[in-house]
């Protein structure tokens, strides 16, 4: 029915998203946890249907993991884990050539989002503001110190697993294609 019930009473929207999705770092063991510039444990339930995640190569063939499926979460993860469930993932993964990106990013029809993690949490929504700006004059033109008030003005931040700092900062298109006209 579209509904995941938390309690009989209390009827939660059904909206599944990956928790785990990433690269194997450039150093160290591939691992999930914790998240980092090569993804992992991002927790973000805008990692969903629908939407597009880039995410960096830094080790010949990606070795590319996911899982952690959930049929809902909100901000945070606050306890540590979300309503999980079992889920069989279907994805298109396309390798864009002579593109390198430092941290995840993420594409929706709405909007568009960059990742970070890492304590105290300000630096995350520090860095991925930052890394939004310069995605914002990198692709569309919009000069970072117009960026920058742009994001102050009608920026976002989702908030991963709060235990570990992961945030994403994102900024409607409607805004951005404004801006690109301007």
């Amino acid at each position: 029915d579209g509904k995941v019930w938390w309690s009989p009473k209390v009827a939660i929207p059904y909206a599944p998203m990956i928790g785990t999705m990433g690269t194997a770092p450039a150093m160290g063991a591939p691992t999930t946890v914790p998240a980092g510039p090569y993804g992992g444990n991002m927790d973000l339930k805008e990692v969903t249907e629908g939407n597009t995640v880039y995410l960096p190569v830094s080790v010949p063939g990606a070795l590319l993991h996911l899982g952690d499926v959930h049929a809902a979460q909100g901000d945070g993860e606050v306890c540590g884990t979300a309503l999980e469930m079992p889920g069989t993932v279907t994805i298109k993964i396309d390798l864009l050539k002579g593109k390198t990106i430092q941290r995840p990013r993420i594409r929706s029809h709405d909007e568009i989002m960059t990742v970070a993690t890492g304590r105290p949490m300000e630096r995350s929504v520090n860095q991925a503001y930052a890394d939004l700006i310069l995605w914002l004059e990198e692709e569309v033109g919009v000069p970072r110190w117009d960026g920058l008030s742009l994001c102050t003005m009608v920026g976002e931040i989702s908030v991963g697993w709060q235990g570990i700092g992961t945030v994403a900062a994102k900024i409607e298109l409607e805004y951005v294609r404004a801006a690109a006209q301007h």
